[in-house]
Protein backbone atom coordinates (compact mmCIF):
# COMPACT_ATOMS: atom_id res chain seq x y z
CA UNK A 1 0.00 0.00 0.00
CA UNK A 2 1.01 3.68 -0.69
CA UNK A 3 1.22 3.68 3.71
CA UNK A 4 3.87 0.76 3.55
CA UNK A 5 5.51 2.41 0.70
CA UNK A 6 5.81 6.05 2.96
CA UNK A 7 6.86 4.00 5.77
CA UNK A 8 9.59 2.12 3.95
CA UNK A 9 10.86 5.06 2.39
CA UNK A 10 10.81 6.99 5.97
CA UNK A 11 13.01 4.32 7.36
CA UNK A 12 15.11 4.34 4.88
CA UNK A 13 16.31 7.85 5.35
CA UNK A 14 16.70 7.35 8.50
CA UNK A 15 19.34 4.36 7.96
CA UNK A 16 20.71 6.44 6.02
CA UNK A 17 21.08 9.50 7.95
CA UNK A 18 22.03 7.67 11.07
CA UNK A 19 25.08 5.50 8.59
CA UNK A 20 26.26 9.02 7.51
CA UNK A 21 26.38 10.59 11.54
CA UNK A 22 28.64 7.56 11.95
CA UNK A 23 30.68 7.60 9.01
CA UNK A 24 31.50 11.73 9.79
CA UNK A 25 32.68 10.50 13.23
CA UNK A 26 35.07 8.72 12.14
CA UNK A 27 36.46 11.05 9.77
CA UNK A 28 39.19 12.85 12.04
CA UNK A 29 39.97 16.98 11.68
CA UNK A 30 42.56 17.56 9.08
CA UNK A 31 42.17 14.19 7.10
CA UNK A 32 41.76 14.50 2.93
CA UNK A 33 38.99 12.40 1.80
CA UNK A 34 37.69 11.57 -1.43
CA UNK A 35 34.03 11.25 -1.34
CA UNK A 36 31.94 9.79 -3.76
CA UNK A 37 28.58 10.89 -5.68
CA UNK A 38 25.39 9.22 -3.99
CA UNK A 39 22.61 10.53 -1.76
CA UNK A 40 24.32 8.28 1.47
CA UNK A 41 27.13 10.38 0.45
CA UNK A 42 25.54 13.84 0.49
CA UNK A 43 23.98 12.94 4.06
CA UNK A 44 27.83 12.53 4.41
CA UNK A 45 28.97 15.38 3.70
CA UNK A 46 25.82 17.16 5.85
CA UNK A 47 27.43 16.06 8.65
CA UNK A 48 30.94 16.91 8.46
CA UNK A 49 30.94 20.14 10.29
CA UNK A 50 33.52 21.77 12.58
CA UNK A 51 36.14 19.85 10.98
CA UNK A 52 38.78 21.07 8.82
CA UNK A 53 39.09 19.00 5.83
CA UNK A 54 40.67 18.42 2.12
CA UNK A 55 37.73 16.81 0.42
CA UNK A 56 38.00 15.33 -3.39
CA UNK A 57 34.71 14.79 -4.83
CA UNK A 58 33.34 14.03 -8.03
CA UNK A 59 29.50 15.01 -7.24
CA UNK A 60 28.03 18.58 -8.19
CA UNK A 61 25.93 18.26 -5.24
CA UNK A 62 28.16 17.72 -2.72
CA UNK A 63 30.73 20.08 -3.98
CA UNK A 64 27.87 22.52 -3.80
CA UNK A 65 27.20 21.77 -0.56
CA UNK A 66 30.85 22.27 0.80
CA UNK A 67 31.81 24.92 -1.62
CA UNK A 68 31.25 27.72 0.52
CA UNK A 69 32.60 25.78 3.65
CA UNK A 70 35.60 28.27 5.08
CA UNK A 71 37.22 24.72 6.78
CA UNK A 72 36.87 22.70 3.65
CA UNK A 73 39.65 22.67 0.97
CA UNK A 74 37.39 21.61 -2.21
CA UNK A 75 38.84 19.59 -5.62
CA UNK A 76 36.30 19.02 -7.90
CA UNK A 77 37.14 16.50 -9.92
CA UNK A 78 35.77 16.85 -13.61
CA UNK A 79 34.37 14.87 -16.82
CA UNK A 80 31.07 13.50 -18.38
CA UNK A 81 28.66 14.87 -15.74
CA UNK A 82 25.57 12.06 -15.37
CA UNK A 83 22.17 13.77 -16.27
CA UNK A 84 20.11 12.23 -13.17
CA UNK A 85 22.65 12.45 -10.56
CA UNK A 86 24.92 15.50 -11.44
CA UNK A 87 28.05 13.02 -10.62
CA UNK A 88 31.02 13.14 -12.86
CA UNK A 89 32.49 10.37 -14.69
CA UNK A 90 34.29 8.62 -17.23
CA UNK A 91 37.49 9.03 -18.98
CA UNK A 92 37.91 12.46 -18.19
CA UNK A 93 37.62 11.80 -14.13
CA UNK A 94 39.36 8.73 -14.20
CA UNK A 95 42.62 10.80 -15.92
CA UNK A 96 42.16 13.42 -13.25
CA UNK A 97 42.09 10.89 -10.20
CA UNK A 98 45.46 9.06 -11.51
CA UNK A 99 47.02 12.32 -10.19
CA UNK A 100 45.39 12.48 -6.51
CA UNK A 101 46.10 10.61 -3.33
CA UNK A 102 43.93 10.49 -0.86
CA UNK A 103 43.74 9.28 2.87
CA UNK A 104 40.41 7.79 2.90
CA UNK A 105 37.59 6.99 0.39
CA UNK A 106 33.85 7.30 1.32
CA UNK A 107 31.43 5.27 -1.20
CA UNK A 108 28.32 3.95 -1.63
CA UNK A 109 27.15 1.13 -3.52
CA UNK A 110 24.45 -0.74 -5.25
CA UNK A 111 24.81 -3.97 -3.87
CA UNK A 112 26.69 -6.46 -2.09
CA UNK A 113 27.43 -9.91 -2.48
CA UNK A 114 29.24 -12.52 -1.67
CA UNK A 115 31.93 -11.97 -4.41
CA UNK A 116 32.19 -8.19 -3.70
CA UNK A 117 30.34 -4.36 -4.56
CA UNK A 118 28.62 -3.86 -6.87
CA UNK A 119 26.96 -0.81 -9.02
CA UNK A 120 24.54 -0.09 -11.94
CA UNK A 121 26.50 2.30 -14.49
CA UNK A 122 29.65 0.97 -15.89
CA UNK A 123 30.92 4.13 -16.52
CA UNK A 124 30.71 4.69 -12.93
CA UNK A 125 32.24 1.67 -11.96
CA UNK A 126 35.64 2.75 -14.12
CA UNK A 127 35.58 5.52 -12.53
CA UNK A 128 35.10 4.08 -9.09
CA UNK A 129 38.01 1.52 -9.17
CA UNK A 130 39.98 4.37 -9.87
CA UNK A 131 38.53 6.05 -7.02
CA UNK A 132 39.96 2.93 -4.51
CA UNK A 133 43.20 2.73 -6.34
CA UNK A 134 43.63 6.36 -4.91
CA UNK A 135 43.04 5.91 -1.61
CA UNK A 136 44.85 3.90 1.15
CA UNK A 137 41.52 3.07 3.13
CA UNK A 138 38.40 2.09 1.90
CA UNK A 139 35.38 3.13 4.12
CA UNK A 140 31.62 1.81 2.48
CA UNK A 141 28.33 3.28 3.39
CA UNK A 142 25.68 0.90 2.89
CA UNK A 143 21.63 0.60 4.35
CA UNK A 144 21.49 -3.20 5.40
CA UNK A 145 19.23 -3.79 2.26
CA UNK A 146 22.07 -3.38 -0.54
CA UNK A 147 22.98 -7.00 1.47
CA UNK A 148 22.65 -10.08 -0.85
CA UNK A 149 21.85 -7.53 -3.81
CA UNK A 150 23.87 -7.49 -7.05
CA UNK A 151 23.47 -5.16 -10.07
CA UNK A 152 24.73 -4.76 -13.24
CA UNK A 153 28.82 -4.25 -12.88
CA UNK A 154 30.77 -5.60 -10.42
CA UNK A 155 33.13 -2.92 -8.35
CA UNK A 156 35.52 -4.87 -6.76
CA UNK A 157 36.21 -8.11 -4.37
CA UNK A 158 34.98 -7.27 -0.91
CA UNK A 159 38.53 -7.47 0.22
CA UNK A 160 39.03 -4.25 -1.33
CA UNK A 161 36.87 -2.66 1.72
CA UNK A 162 38.57 -1.90 4.80
CA UNK A 163 35.48 -0.35 6.58
CA UNK A 164 31.95 -0.39 6.10
CA UNK A 165 29.34 1.39 7.78
CA UNK A 166 25.53 0.37 7.69
CA UNK A 167 22.53 -0.07 10.16
CA UNK A 168 21.10 -2.81 12.32
CA UNK A 169 19.08 -4.76 10.14
CA UNK A 170 22.39 -6.10 8.88
CA UNK A 171 22.07 -10.17 9.50
CA UNK A 172 24.83 -11.65 11.79
CA UNK A 173 25.44 -14.02 8.93
CA UNK A 174 26.74 -10.88 6.73
CA UNK A 175 28.45 -9.87 10.39
CA UNK A 176 30.20 -13.23 10.74
CA UNK A 177 31.13 -13.18 6.75
CA UNK A 178 32.62 -9.84 6.63
CA UNK A 179 34.61 -10.77 9.94
CA UNK A 180 36.02 -13.47 8.12
CA UNK A 181 37.02 -11.51 5.37
CA UNK A 182 38.70 -8.85 7.48
CA UNK A 183 36.27 -6.27 7.34
CA UNK A 184 35.96 -3.53 10.08
CA UNK A 185 32.02 -2.66 10.41
CA UNK A 186 30.44 -0.54 12.44
CA UNK A 187 26.31 -0.53 13.10
CA UNK A 188 24.04 2.09 13.56
CA UNK A 189 21.60 2.10 15.40
CA UNK A 190 18.16 3.12 14.05
CA UNK A 191 16.01 2.69 17.62
CA UNK A 192 17.43 5.90 19.30
CA UNK A 193 16.92 9.47 18.45
CA UNK A 194 18.37 10.77 15.71
CA UNK A 195 20.19 13.31 17.49
CA UNK A 196 21.67 11.25 20.12
CA UNK A 197 25.80 10.99 18.49
CA UNK A 198 27.14 7.80 19.28
CA UNK A 199 24.67 5.76 19.87
CA UNK A 200 26.41 3.46 17.60
CA UNK A 201 27.87 -0.38 18.35
CA UNK A 202 30.95 -1.94 16.53
CA UNK A 203 30.33 -4.87 15.42
CA UNK A 204 33.70 -6.60 13.65
CA UNK A 205 37.10 -4.88 13.48
CA UNK A 206 40.01 -5.58 10.97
Amino acid sequence: SLGDFDLRRTQASLQKRRIAQHMASLISDGETILLDGGTTTLEVARQLTGKSLQVVTNSMPIAGLLMNRPDVELIFVGGYVYPRTGVALGELAVAALQHIHVGRLVMGTGGIASNGLFNSNALLVETERQMIRAAERVSVVADSSKFGQRALSHLCPLEAVHELVTDDGVSETWLKDLQMRGIHVEVASTKTSPNAAGQMMESVSR
